[in-house]
């Protein structure tokens, strides 16, 4: 009895982290920000030790620093206690995933997942669509075009959440680990993503599966299982695109990947070179080998997209939507080092390699980190954590391939 109740605290908790973590709050609140007392006391309970030493030997000396160099103090304090909750989730996060097993959530995070996605297709066709769908504009002209977010705050980061459980059931059926429920799960995960059009997620997946092949090119190549499931896949997706591009060629799609590579999509353009450019001059107004501090970018970008940029008027939108660049605008060139030596200190130090699962969260959270994301984003660090994580030992590269067995 007490192991369900346990269950079903992780399911809840995994919902809310999930679907409900924004839903009636404003100014990019979670309920995850509001439950941090109680993780840290949790986890406190458990690890039977502090856990924020690392956490303050980090950020103590650059808040020192950027106090000296001159901060507004309300955004500053506010931006730091936002970043702890940050820490403090992610930490439990990861203790998490390391002494329970997770996936039953995973199962039921698919299974819910699409069931809400098959009822706000409906949904699309009413008034009420904006509580499920996200309406923006697309590209160059391609306006107010509507993209699945669920009750999340925008489709890119709903697409971002939903990456591991992406990548945990396409890998069971590239393994073949459930050969009947195959098609079914490939519906499940590939309907979501390609209705939410986050394209920066949706190249970054497929450039995570390059890469696997590139690594892995030997097995794919010269194991019949692999080689059908890869070819499969590939003649599918070919089939879709020469359809597309015959019936249908001024596909939202198709008009947003031309401005990309023309350079006339304004989105690509200030996620990635634009969000560098802000960045450095941010850090470069207090200190570019530390930075402008947590909370400073708010303050200043207006001025410099404005300076620098030729911009006037109202903007929406005080952040840079990037989060290696954001970095470099809060912790200067210091932090950047910092943060890329942790990452390949991790990456070495639990064996990403060593399973399949993890390497493809690696390099495709390493990838999309130069295309979008923020300092703050939990969606980021949880794929983080699951990829330095020894999660999934099915997928470990010296484990036997398995043989088919019922979905978990």
């Amino acid at each position: 009895m007490q192991g369900k109740g346990i269950k079903l605290r992780h399911s809840l908790l995994a919902g809310l982290y999930f679907f409900f973590n924004s839903v009636g709050l404003k100014g990019g609140l979670l309920y995850t920000n509001l439950l941090t007392p109680f993780f840290y006391f949790w986890l406190l309970f458990k690890k039977k030790q502090p856990v924020l030493y690392p956490f303050f030997f980090f950020l103590i000396p650059f808040d020192v620093i950027h106090l000296f160099l001159g901060v507004d103090l309300k955004t500053f304090l506010v931006s730091n206690l936002l970043f702890l909750s940050t820490y403090i989730f992610v930490a439990t996060f990861s203790y998490f995933i390391t002494h329970y097993d997770i996936r039953p959530v995973m199962k039921q995070l698919l299974v819910f997942n699409f069931i809400l996605t098959l009822l706000a297709i409906p949904l699309y066709f009413t008034p009420w669509k904006e509580l499920v769908w996200y309406v923006n504009n697309f590209t160059l002209s391609v306006k107010e075009l509507s993209r699945l977010s669920l009750f999340t705050f925008e489709s890119s980061y709903y697409a971002l959440l939903f990456v591991p459980v992406a990548f945990y059931y396409l890998l069971k059926v590239f393994f073949r680990q459930n050969k009947t429920a195959a098609f079914v799960i490939l519906l499940m995960v590939a309907l979501p993503l390609l209705l939410s059009l986050s394209l920066g997620v949706l190249a970054a997946m497929l450039l995570t599966f390059i890469s696997l092949f590139v690594l892995d090119y030997k097995k794919i190549l010269y194991r019949e299982n692999y080689f059908f499931t890869i070819s499969g896949s590939v003649a599918l997706c070919c089939v879709v695109l020469l359809v597309l591009f015959i019936f249908y060629p001024d596909n939202p799609v198709f008009v947003r990947v031309a401005n990309i590579l023309q350079g006339n999509d304004s989105s690509a353009r200030g996620r990635i070179a634009d969000s560098f450019s802000v960045a450095w001059r941010v850090a470069g107004e207090r200190s570019i080998w530390f930075g402008a501090g947590l909370g400073q970018v708010k303050i200043l970008v207006y001025d410099i997209v404005k300076k620098y940029f030729n911009h006037w008027g109202e903007m929406e939108v005080y952040r840079i939507p990037n989060s290696v660049a954001e970095t470099l605008a809060i912790f200067g060139i210091t932090g950047i080092v910092l943060r890329f030596s942790l990452i390949f200190y991790l990456f070495f130090k639990t064996r990403v390699l060593s399973n399949y699962y993890r390497t493809a969260l690696f390099i495709f959270i390493f990838i999309y980190q130069f295309t979008g994301s923020f300092i703050t984003n939990i969606a980021e660090y949880v794929i983080w954590a699951l990829a330095f994580s020894h999660v999934f030992p099915q997928y470990n590269l010296q484990v036997p391939e398995p043989k088919t067995t019922h979905d978990e």
